[in-house]
């Protein structure tokens, strides 16, 4: 059998089993409709059905997951609704960190930010293909933001959410077109927070977010009517 999960190093063995699952939802490996099963998974990992089930608890309450009666646990199914919701508070929370985290802006934070945006512009030159990096780099960069807000429960809001999105985020940051878009949405965000104008920050990271939905809405209406 095909190994589809790869556990990384994280506190707890039930944490160690969740972002595997996880990190299989999101790039592909494993489908929108898969069934999932404690024995399959454990024997898999070669672990006890404990920590499996704990685990399942976990992505049922981030949205990667649903029981469903009779079938038992099944991945989520991506649909345009889920994103616009998902999209519509992340957009709104996103901002607000943006705007607390002018108050807690260094020099430190406008240069990682740029360095971590540098990369994203060299993908899009290079015309790179390697999605999983590029989405790596695009998440640091909204995370590192909101860590700098300072506020423990909005960031782990955000944190939760941008999991969610980042199924969605397959869709569509590998079109290069749209990863340029992004990293130059990006500037702006920079050039806001290192003039510390707070609305103009919130504002950017507003627009940014709804422009990602947009970029998103189209794509997936176009493969639905295909």
């Amino acid at each position: 059998m095909e190994t589809k999960i790869e556990v990384g190093e994280v506190k707890t063995l039930r944490e160690q089993i969740a972002t595997g699952i996880r990190s299989s939802i999101i790039d592909g490996r494993i489908h929108p409709g898969e069934k999932l099963t404690e024995e399959e998974i454990a024997h898999q990992l070669r672990v006890s059905r404990t920590p499996v089930r704990e685990a399942f608890f976990q992505l049922v309450s981030e949205g990667f997951v649903d029981v469903e009666p009779r079938r038992g646990v099944v991945v989520r199914e991506i649909s345009l609704r889920d994103a616009e919701e998902t999209y519509e508070v992340k957009g709104v929370l996103e901002g607000l960190a943006a705007r607390l985290a002018v108050e807690h802006c260094t020099s430190d934070l406008i240069r990682r930010l740029e360095e971590i945006n540098d990369a994203l512009y060299l993908a899009a030159e290079e015309q790179s293909t390697d999605v999983k990096e590029i989405l790596d780099h695009n998440n640091e960069f909204h995370l590192t933001i909101s860590a700098a807000c300072d506020n423990k429960k909005v960031i782990q809001q955000i944190t939760a959410l941008r999991r969610q999105t980042l199924r969605y985020n397959y869709v569509f940051l590998s079109t290069l077109s749209r990863l340029r878009q992004s990293a130059d949405e990006h500037q702006a965000i920079i050039n806001a927070l290192a003039h510390r104008n707070a609305d103009e920050v919130e504002r950017l990271l507003r627009l940014h977010n709804e422009s990602a939905l947009a970029s998103l809405r189209t794509l997936m209406l176009k493969n639905n009517s295909q």
